[in-house]
């Protein structure tokens, strides 16, 4: 009986049921199409002037590209001018004018200016009216001068001449070893009737990458920057390469738009950068700047604009809340791009900048603890090493660590069997991740080691592995493959730089060696006894700045029993110093007994070295004496050197000797000065190293410093105790110090006339 009633009532309802279906299904349907209808509409409503938003989008599109190169081109005059001035506020500094006597200021000041300039030049320049560089920033630049080496780039002296005459700041390119150098170039004033240079090497292109990558270029956007002779300076992205013709934009004089250029499917604007100086002087653009992208990207920009609204009429009047979250997602998805492109690039330039800084010193250990400080910025870990391979191949050294405490007696040679997982490493040539230390087969733990994750990678330079960089976490499951690739990336880096480091460290050892021998053979050139004089007492001292001097000394008995003594000075330090000074002995001992006056002597040696000096941008000084042992009498005469100092009964006085140096004019003419030498007189030859040693609070020890020590001195002092004295004052007065260029003093002391057996000739003291 119950289950009737159930059975009838539910008969009773279904048709209900249906019909509640279908009247639900009926409204839905109308609710679908009366929304399908609005879609309609709103389409319609979007689409009709589709081309009058698209044209206006366009041109907005274009003029905000307008706007975008103008700034930049804005920005690169900005550059210029800044650093105009700068170059015009440098010319006007007296110490920078100055020829020789402020030298060490100026080196001062023009640092200043870099330090305060680092990213936007790469070195100043003090450049003579030859083209020859006097001195430089930075540090790099000026070793290379102070060696005689060439810089990366090189002014002629027939262009030195173009730039002086050219007056006021000028802007010029230089053909140099990794391409072309770019210049601000302003002629100074140096001295009476002589005008020189002072240029500052731009880094135009670490300027624009700082200035470029704050702005959103898009996904296609591209920067080109050509200089005014169509060579590329500048391109933002690797791709794509620029592959239009210059002639179509060197010539344009205001900002342009340019459709299908520089290949069809692109779109530029093209806006010339004027720096008011050129090399010529001439009123045309330095620079050209193109900022293109693709003409698709254009559109899908009107077409984003364009179903942008579509999509927020629908969402209005149908789905605001999917709308919403189909918004949410898109941003999410955005966000998650962008951060994984910013996570890249920062990857890219932390990479880049570790780079530098690995291989911005050539000394192992101090690479080796930069590896070790930098990779934490890339990599979090509790502590690391690097293990390095023996020449042979057999053993490992750990040569550096952090956060570690190993016993010295651990650090070397190593077996292979005793450095455990990095052996993996170095026959798969691989990264290894070992991320649970204590379960894992292919590590040994060392009891108490609280190491439970382990990364070691690869030190390889061109596919050899050098040594395994071992990174330690406490955390269980800290390193992932990505971690891998990126450590790897750096170790790629490291690799090069320990190479460096072990290569320089060879060469610098060969160097050494070849020093040693040049100093031994320089050391055989010099006197190596007192002339046999035995009315003068003599006393030499030579103190070389580096391994070899560009000083130097000789005496020569001539055939009538007179003695004639040298003392030089060439320009610079170091081997090729000391080659030119073995050229001008030679030279000297065949001119001295054709030509036994010191003037005329000055003169045929000035004549027969001064194209060789010339090229080789070397000059020297030198001071020539002849004593006549039956007069007393010494005739000298100079060029380029201190005046010698005579000590008579009236004190101490400088000789009047003065000329050009060997090897700076063609037209040099030299005067003789006759000094009567009577017993008890002393007179002292030595060279700028004395006068110019400079101590660590940049003081020299100077003229007034050198007049007082002499006055100290007894009336019976010996040669060989003024020639102490005085070495001892100038090392005192460097406190440590290396001296910073070479020292020579030579005394001759009359003694008490006698009868003097005429000398016997010889061509050179040995």
């Amino acid at each position: 009986m119950t289950t009737q009633p159930t059975t009838s009532t539910a008969r009773i309802q279904t048709p209900r049921g249906l019909l509640a279906d279908r009247r639900t299904t009926m409204r839905l349907s109308i609710v679908v199409a009366a929304v399908l209808i609005l879609m309609i509409l709103i389409g319609v409503i979007t689409y009709i002037p589709a081309q009058t938003i698209t044209q206006t989008i366009q041109n907005q599109y274009s003029e905000q590209q307008k706007l975008l190169a103008g700034s930049l081109a804005r920005e690169l005059e900005n550059y210029f001018n800044a650093l105009a001035n700068e170059l015009i506020n440098l010319s006007a500094r007296p110490a920078v004018q100055s020829m020789t006597g402020l030298r060490e200021e100026a080196m001062r000041i023009l640092g200043e200016v870099g330090d305060r300039n680092k990213g936007l030049l790469k070195a100043i320049v003090r450049i003579d009216n030859q083209g020859v560089p006097r001195y430089a920033y930075p540090e790099s630049y000026n070793a290379l001068i102070e060696a005689n080496e060439s810089l990366p780039w090189v002014i002629s002296p027939e262009t030195t001449e173009q730039l002086i005459a050219g007056r006021g700041v000028q802007f010029t390119r230089r053909s140099s070893g990794s391409g072309v150098a770019y210049l601000l170039v302003m002629p100074i004033v140096a001295g009476l009737n002589r005008v020189e240079l002072l240029a500052l090497e731009l880094d135009i292109d670490a300027f624009l990458k700082t200035n470029i990558a704050t702005i959103d270029l898009g996904e296609t956007g591209q920067v080109w920057i050509f200089d005014r002779f169509g060579t590329r300076i500048y391109q933002h992205r690797p791709e794509p390469e620029f592959r239009g013709g210059t002639a179509q934009f060197l010539s344009i004089v205001e900002t342009t738009l340019i459709q299908n250029f520089p290949s069809e499917d692109r779109l530029s604007i093209v806006v010339p950068v004027y720096t008011a100086f050129t090399e010529d002087r001439s009123g045309v653009a330095s620079l050209s700047l193109i900022l293109s992208r693709t003409i698709t990207e254009a559109n899908l920009i009107v077409q984003d604009t364009l179903n942008s609204l579509f999509l927020f009429g629908i969402g209005v009047i149908t789905f605001v809340v999917l709308f919403g979250i189909l918004v949410g997602v898109y941003l999410l998805r955005e966000s998650a791009r962008r951060r994984r492109e910013e996570a890249r690039r920062y990857t890219a330039n932390t990479l880049l900048d570790i780079s530098r800084t690995l291989n911005s010193s050539l000394d192992l250990n101090i690479v080796l603890r930069r590896i070790l400080e930098n990779l934490g910025a890339i990599m979090p870990h509790d502590n690391a090493s690097i293990l390095l391979l023996s020449e042979d191949k057999q053993a490992m050294q750990i040569a550096a660590e952090t956060g570690l405490t190993i016993p010295d007696n651990q650090r070397q040679n190593l077996t292979m069997r005793e450095v455990g997982a990095a052996k993996l490493v170095l026959d798969s040539g691989r990264p290894v991740v070992i991320n649970d230390t204590l379960k894992d087969s292919r590590w040994s733990p060392l009891v108490g080691s609280p190491i439970r994750a382990w990364l070691g990678v690869p030190l390889r330079v061109r596919e050899e592995t050098v040594g395994v960089l071992n990174i330690n976490s406490q955390t269980e499951g800290h390193f992932t493959g990505d971690d891998a690739d990126v450590v790897q990336a750096f170790a790629d880096q490291a690799g090069v730089a320990i190479q460096n480091a072990r290569a320089y460290e060879v060469e610098i050892e060969a160097y050494q060696t070849e020093l040693e021998t040049a100093r031994a053979i320089q050391n055989s050139l010099m006197p190596q006894e007192a002339p046999p004089l035995p009315d003068i007492e003599f006393a030499f001292r030579s103190l070389p700045a580096r391994q070899v001097s560009g000083d130097y000394h000789q005496y020569y008995i001539l055939p009538d029993g007179r003695l004639g003594l040298a003392v030089g000075d060439v320009s610079g330090k170091g081997i090729p110093a000391a080659l030119l000074m073995a050229v001008i002995t030679t030279t000297l001992r065949d001119e001295i007994l054709r030509n036994p006056s010191p003037a005329d002597l000055l003169v045929e040696l000035n004549s027969r070295l001064l194209e060789r000096m010339k090229q080789n941008r070397m000059t020297s000084g030198l001071v020539i004496s002849v004593y006549d042992p039956y007069s007393q009498l010494i005739e000298l005469a100079a060029g380029g050197m201190l005046a010698p100092y005579v000590r008579n009964p009236a004190g101490w006085a400088e000789i009047d000797v003065a000329g050009y140096p060997l090897g700076a004019s063609g037209t040099a003419s030299y005067s003789p000065k006759v000094v009567k030498l009577a017993a008890g007189s002393m007179i002292i030859f030595l060279t700028d190293g004395v006068i110019e040693a400079q101590n660590r609070n940049r003081q020299i020890f100077g003229y007034d410093r050198f007049e007082k020590l002499l006055n100290t001195l007894p009336t019976d002092v010996s040669a060989e105790r003024v020639a102490d004295t005085i070495l001892s004052a100038v090392r005192a007065h460097l406190d440590g110090l290396d001296a910073q260029d070479d020292i020579t003093i030579v005394i001759m002391k009359a003694l008490e006339v006698k009868a003097t057996e005429p000398l016997k000739p010889a061509s050179m003291a040995s």
